[in-house]
């Protein structure tokens, strides 16, 4: 069980790096006052409202209001629980302007890495853990990459190069392709007396697969394609998405469980104090392999 999990601690960090470059267990509403829906979508234009509404919400409103933060901080997470899975790990990121750290943190020992970048550098860096700098920088504590700044409050979609954010990302992929599967998702939009808006709908055990979140084609054995997954997206009252989460436990056609809890929320509207990013004179020379090139990186990314 522990090299799969690592293997496939490996793969869901690679597939995060990659991206920077019935239903049971509901989660809570948690706004701490009533929501009502707007309209109980049982006919088809009440549905089909209640769709429109959420697509815009996952495909246009979440990664521009992050866009539009000059400085927050956000964790991303996914803890899987099942017969062949057993996975948990959280991205936690600091963003100012253009400055960024993240931070990765899984149950794995030496597994664990820190990602830093500071406006204006061409460059971005790496602290990697023990077993991490064994197998992708030949024991280099530190690796340097040319990724510059990400332009991300000018262009939206650059956001999901933030770890964190790239959780969320990856959940609203899993949304479309969950809608291009399915012939019926359930969708419910509501909202509170304070403007503050509360989404409900589901996505399939295999559109998590396809995003690469944790999950392999192994895992599903059991269990129906057409299975899902409760997943709520809360948006404050200036239309901000500040927590988007798939949570639930699915069962098999043998009673196995699998349980999941993905998610992305903003944690704070303010950089840390604690998480800053490093300059390059930070760094010991001995300790750092360098990237220079595409394969390069491929290559330093598939070891990850």
């Amino acid at each position: 069980m522990r090299s799969t999990t690592r293997s496939r601690t490996r793969r869901a960090l690679g597939a995060a790096a990659l991206l920077a470059l019935g239903l049971t267990g509901c989660a809570p509403l948690g706004v701490g006052e009533p929501i009502s829906p707007w309209v109980v979508a049982h006919h088809d234009e009440k549905a089909e409202f209640h769709l429109g509404a959420g697509d815009a919400l996952l495909n246009l409103d979440s990664t521009s209001g992050v866009s539009q933060l000059q400085e927050f901080q956000a964790v991303g997470y996914l803890h899987l629980e099942g017969t062949s899975v057993r996975l948990h790990m959280e991205y936690e990121t600091s963003v100012s302007g253009e400055s960024y750290v993240s931070r990765l943190i899984t149950d794995q020992d030496g597994y664990s890495f820190d990602q830093s970048h500071e406006a204006g550098s061409s460059e971005t860096y790496y602290l990697l853990g023990d077993a991490l700098k064994e197998q992708a920088s030949d024991g280099k504590s530190w690796v340097v990459m040319p990724v510059a700044d990400l332009q991300r409050q000018s262009d939206p979609e650059r956001n999901c190069q933030l770890f964190a954010v790239s959780y969320m990302c990856a959940l609203i992929g899993a949304w479309n392709t969950t809608q291009d599967e399915l012939d019926a998702v359930p969708v419910q939009l509501s909202r509170s007396e304070s403007g503050s808006q509360h989404f409900s709908t589901a996505v399939s055990v295999t559109s998590l697969v396809a995003a690469g979140l944790g999950l392999d084609e192994g895992d599903l054995r059991g269990f129906d394609s057409e299975t899902v997954v409760p997943m709520h997206l809360w948006v404050n009252a200036d239309g901000l998405v500040n927590k988007i989460e798939v949570n639930g436990v699915v069962e098999g056609e043998n009673g196995e469980q699998l349980s999941l809890q993905i998610g992305f929320e903003i944690t704070s509207l303010e950089a840390s104090g604690d998480m800053q990013p490093v300059s390059r004179s930070d760094i010991p020379r001995n300790d750092l392999y360098q990237i220079t090139s595409e394969a390069q990186l491929e290559e330093f990314l598939s070891k990850l």
